[in-house]
């Protein structure tokens, strides 16, 4: 599962961030009040089975990150603190809170509701939050106020002697932050390095990256992403999408734009644009999401952006992710490839798969965030997975196209509060409260239907448009071009709202041999000047082979096809071809795919994302993969039991041997083996066995030997493919060797 044994670091400024507070300073800076100032300490914690739990849940995406521990009390301006009058008549009231050891403490109240010209603030010598007023009031009554740094905090609440009420303020509970959230010491480390900062990709992803947040929930003490999202009459409502497993509550803190400047340094970001507390609309556990409300619409000063969202049930083909890794800056991954249909570590099909992550990855803390489709619309909500830095592991996204109305239940679907009307939309785009801030500008969004590397003398791309203009867009010149040679135009018509999109097909645009670059990119909108040239263009690099080798997969799942997956990567590490996500059915199924490759080396990467493989429990599945012109085994397994194996493998010339093959005198078996094997010497003539990895490394030479039946053992080995080495003083054979 997920490992997050990461550490938030440089999450907090030192003015904290605030629930849309008002300002001024607490009167304690300024005013000769008392300095004794009653003190409520929390009872000391045995952190150590805090830390024991975390060593497990840490290990599972599934459950969302804790740094704090929470603990109820009852403190209220009646049983605690201190009150003192004012020479005008005004009164203050205050309390210290302290936690032990705590490296950070924030705090819930299930009670709060201040007059009108009341004020409260929380601050220690770190920090200072508020004031807060009666602005800050919810219908609900309750409240929270998030992190401050150290172990203790003071409260103070100001009353006017001409209030018409009384203030109310209880707080009901106490998190004592064990996780180092501030210094920059990376107590635990930091989010994995392969994580990208999603100012990296703010020319295209800017609307979406606005639209993600982060939110402490489970008593404010752990962390979740989640994504503010658009509905059919675009009014503004804060619906905030997440997972259900992250447990959204009515005081959760919502978190806007905390991301970093800077794309290739990490550098804090802003933190004072928040939200306390929602209303829980709808959630569900099948597809692991829950639709909240926010209890105050984000001010136009927090630039958020409300998300679109796709309920049609077809594999995205591609996929985005944006979310907070452990808490930290926001960061974007991106898989190029398609999603596949898949189980939640189980039987069905209300999940979209990751199959394997191009850039980026995420970890604990990314759970609920948005998965976004290749227009830019949300897709699902991430639920858990084994991706991490390092890995070719997956991730499970929960399905919108579930959540959407699978259930006939308000309370478990998301179309009742998103389509309120019933209007029967299918899919939207996205919604700024602040409108565009450009006049004209038009972006090409996406260049799809071009494979990393195909065996065809043409590719027939498509290119899609959006209008981030406030202005419709009703013309564009569309350029594309191959290796920088000719260049091509489409004079694009149509009329584009704000937001909008449209795909444009082209067809036949004919290749050669080799290393290719495809660049498109869009000029005169509306036969103007565009306004933002950073979000024009966009560049696909691929591969292209006229003399294609064939090979042929033979693939049997077991009675779970959905958790079977597989990739095929080149000698560089890039995938080249994905599959997977075959229908669940008893007895397995049985699947023939010719795929298409060159003379080179090779990775054959097959994943089960359950961890079980396909024997022998639910079923017998195997894979044999062979190249078609010689017959060769390139993978061949009927006994996967893991979560993932891989096969390396040659086809063409591409040994690494300068040989003369001749296998006719000699043979090996059995091949495939687990290292220990029998060659045959048929003309029992003297011979040296030599063998090598497939990157030529030397594993194993014998001396001369001249018995018919030679045994060899080199067990010790990694699995993978060798090739033996077969030396006499007329002849010299190359044989691929399997050991599995």
């Amino acid at each position: 599962m997920k490992k997050f044994l990461f550490i938030l670091f440089t999450l907090f400024t030192l003015t904290g961030f605030c629930q849309i507070s008002h300002g001024g300073t607490p009167l304690t800076f300024n005013n000769n009040l008392s300095a004794n100032i009653p003190t409520f300490i929390t009872p000391t914690i045995n952190l150590q089975q805090y830390i024991d739990e975390d060593k497990i849940t840490d290990e599972h995406k599934d459950i969302a990150w804790r740094f704090g521990v929470e603990q109820f009390v009852n403190l209220t301006l009646i049983n605690s603190g201190v009150w003192e009058t004012l020479p005008n008549g005004d009164k203050v009231w205050r309390l210290t809170i302290t936690s032990p050891n705590a490296l950070s403490i924030n705090l819930n109240y299930n009670q709060f509701k201040l007059p009108t010209g009341a004020t409260f603030f929380v601050f220690n010598k770190y920090q200072t939050i508020g004031s807060f007023t009666s602005e800050n009031n919810k219908i609900n009554g309750e409240f929270s106020t998030t992190l401050l740094k150290g172990d203790y905090v003071t409260l103070e609440y100001y009353e006017p002697a001409n209030a018409l009420e009384k203030g109310i303020i209880e707080v009901n509970s106490v998190v004592h932050g064990y996780r180092n959230l501030f210094d920059k010491m990376k107590a635990f480390g930091s989010s994995g390095s392969c994580n990208v900062n999603a100012i990296c990709d703010s020319a295209f992803w800017d609307n979406e990256t606005r639209a993600t947040v982060i939110l402490l929930t489970s008593g404010n003490s752990r962390f979740c992403s989640g994504a503010l999202i658009n509905n059919v009459p675009q009014d503004g409502t804060p619906y905030v999408l997440t997972a259900n497993h992250c447990s959204p509550s009515t005081n959760n803190i919502f978190m806007f734009n905390y991301q970093s400047p800077s794309c290739l340094t990490s550098i804090d970001g802003n933190t004072t644009k928040t939200i306390s507390g929602c209303s829980l609309r709808a959630s569900n556990s099948p597809s692991d999401f829950s639709l909240v409300e926010l209890s105050s619409i984000p001010p136009s000063n927090y630039n958020v952006f409300y998300a679109g969202w796709s309920n049609i049930n077809i594999a995205p083909t591609k996929g985005t992710g944006i979310h907070h890794p452990v808490g930290d800056v926001k960061k974007i991954s991106h898989d190029n490839n398609p999603l596949v249909e898949s189980g939640y570590y189980t039987l069905g099909n209300d999940h979209w798969e990751v199959i394997d992550w191009n850039s980026g990855t995420t970890q604990g803390g990314s759970s609920g965030s948005p998965l976004f489709d290749q227009n830019h619309r949300v897709v699902g909500q991430l639920h858990g997975g084994d991706a991490a830095c390092g890995n070719d592991a997956f991730d499970l996204y929960g399905k919108f196209s579930v959540s959407w109305a699978n259930n006939t239940d308000t309370t478990k679907q998301l179309k009742h509060w998103l389509d309120p009307n019933n209007t029967g939309t299918t899919n939207i785009n996205g919604y700024d409260p602040n409108g565009p801030k450009l006049n004209l500008d038009a972006v090409l969004l996406d260049v799809d239907g071009i494979n990393m590397f195909t065996c065809n003398d043409s590719i027939s791309p498509s290119i899609t448009i959006r209008n981030n203009g406030s202005t419709n867009l009703t013309s564009l010149t569309i350029n594309y071009q191959i290796d920088g040679l000719t260049l091509n135009q489409i004079n694009w018509i149509g009329n584009l709202a704000p937001y909008a999109i449209d795909k444009i097909s082209i067809s036949n645009a004919f290749i050669n041999n080799g290393a290719h670059t495809f660049k498109a990119f869009c000029s005169n909108p509306n036969s103007g000047t565009d306004q933002n040239l950073n979000n024009d263009t966009v560049i696909v690099n691929f591969k292209s082979h006229d003399q294609p080798l064939l090979t042929t997969l033979n693939l049997t799942t077991d009675n779970f096809g959905a958790e079977t997956t597989w990739l095929i990567r080149d000698a560089t590490g890039a995938v080249l071809y994905e599959g997977g996500g075959y229908q669940s059915v008893t007895g397995g199924q049985t699947i023939n795919e010719s795929i298409c490759l060159y003379d080179s080396c090779f990775q054959f990467i097959l994943k089960d994302s359950y961890g079980d493989g396909f024997c022998c429990a639910t079923g017998n599945g195997s894979i044999l993969y062979t190249e078609d012109a010689t017959g060769d085994t390139l993978a061949i397994n009927n006994t996967f039991n893991n979560d993932s194996i891989v096969f390396p493998f040659c086809i063409g010339t591409s040994t690494g041997i300068n040989d003369e093959l001749n296998e006719s005198q000699f043979n090996i078996y059995p091949n495939p083996n687990n290292g220990t094997f029998t060659i045959l010497n048929k003309n029992s003539k003297p011979i040296q066995i030599t063998i090598f990895d497939v990157i030529g490394k030397l594993v194993y030479q014998s001396e001369k030997l001249q018995q018919k039946v030679i045994n060899i053992d080199i067990h010790t080995v990694k699995k993978g493919v060798y090739f033996v080495l077969i030396l006499n003083d007329n002849e010299k054979s190359v044989h691929r060797l399997i050991i599995n």
